[in-house]
């Protein structure tokens, strides 16, 4: 009777070095996926932080050369073309959407791995669809520098927001 109690304890005690070796790996996961996000957003940082690039990108487009998802049918074309929005500030607009939608995939990697729970993952996908819903350029850079994790999650949104907007035409 002993002997099988001291079985139950061992097999016991290696489910639970199995689950501790299983946690231990998924929180490495996590912060190398972390660190990764947080070298990318140092660069962003660096070129929002910089004179001579921020200078640079004001040249190009005065050349006429934009990014490659800007449309000048968006709002905020016509206040670039007026001068009410400089072109340096659109750039730096568009960085920090960069910076922010790593942020969001470093986060949504977190609760894929079950370390973060459900309700601040909806929270945050909320802030992200509002994000999405309300800005053209924010929705452009969120689609094009998402990284394969999270471009999913971006995908379904924008299913969402043009069946919301087709809903609301519809009812209008």
């Amino acid at each position: 009777m002993v002997e099988i109690a001291g079985i139950f304890a061992v097999v016991a005690s290696l489910i639970f070095v199995g689950m501790q070796l299983q946690l231990d790996r998924k929180v490495a996961l996590v912060d190398q996926y972390f660190n990764r996000a947080e070298s990318a957003k140092a660069d962003r940082r660096s070129l929002l932080e910089s004179d001579d690039y921020m200078q640079f990108l004001e040249e190009v487009w005065a050349l006429g050369d934009r990014p490659p998802f800007w449309d000048d049918a968006w709002p905020i074309a016509a206040n670039v073309e007026e001068g009410t929005i400089s072109v340096r500030s659109v750039e730096a607009a568009i960085i920090r959407h960069q910076l922010s939608i790593i942020g969001y995939d470093s986060v949504y990697f977190q609760y894929q791995q079950g370390l973060l729970d459900e309700d601040s993952w909806i929270g945050l996908r909320s802030a992200l669809k509002n994000n999405m819903a309300r800005h053209e350029l924010v929705r452009e850079v969120y689609t094009r520098y998402a990284r394969s994790n999270l471009r999913p999650v971006i995908e379904e949104i924008l299913r969402e927001i043009e069946a919301e907007r087709e809903s609301q035409l519809q009812s209008d």
